[in-house]
């Protein structure tokens, strides 16, 4: 079992951190994840030693040592900047992800009655919330108009997976869950440091678009 822990840093599921509850786990140091770089970056973990060998001969051309090249690999080093940027950002991490927490908890506040879907938790799961997306009717616009107000969103992701080119031989398929919510998702703001007078400002902003 593989875990996708792409921007999950800090997240627990029944009291154990994500990234722990498979054979080994992916994770990912680009700059707008939880725990960013300043470039590209990313990391496998593991507690397997056979996984872990593979991994360290696949980052590094496939060899075992210099010119000695044991299987096809890649270049895929994290390098030495990027690592002691992430360093002295982890000893962070905890606080941001607790701030996270917070800005999330009062979007869902101020965000009751408007007429969207805001996200749900499973119990079980304590989140690091490293993107807050709704779901709402009438997306484009809504986006068009938090943007005159000077609200940044994001639309994470305008196409479904099967209707990429990349898988044309699923193109045919009809998947209408995935097509609804590809129509209907819009991220708002959010990064530690958001205070809830600018969140206020976002729902208020949404609020008025609705009621008008």
């Amino acid at each position: 079992v593989i875990e996708d822990a792409a921007q999950a840093q800090g997240a627990t599921y029944k009291g154990k951190p994500i990234g722990s509850l498979g054979h080994a786990a992916g994770t990912s140091f680009y700059p707008g994840k939880n725990l960013g770089a300043l470039g590209d970056g990313g990391a496998v973990m593991t507690n397997d030693d056979t996984i872990a060998l593979k991994v360290k001969l696949l980052r590094n051309y496939g060899a075992s040592q210099k010119y000695h090249h044991d299987m096809a690999g890649i270049n895929s080093r994290l390098d030495e900047l990027q690592a002691a940027f992430l360093r002295v950002k982890l000893r962070e991490l905890d606080r941001c992800n607790e701030q996270r927490r917070h800005i999330a908890s009062v979007y869902t506040e101020f965000l009751e009655g408007c007429p969207i879907h805001t996200p749900w938790t499973h119990p079980d799961v304590i989140p690091v919330w490293h993107l807050y997306v709704i779901r709402c009717k009438e997306r484009d616009a809504l986006k068009s108009y938090l943007g005159e107000q000077g609200i940044d969103t994001v639309i994470h992701y305008p196409i479904p997976p099967h209707q990429q080119p990349c898988y044309h031989e699923f193109q045919e398929q009809h998947l209408p869950i995935a097509e609804q919510y590809a129509n209907e998702v819009l991220s708002l703001p959010i990064y530690p440091g958001l205070s809830d007078d600018e969140i206020k400002t976002i729902a208020c902003a949404i609020g008025t678009f609705y009621s008008t």
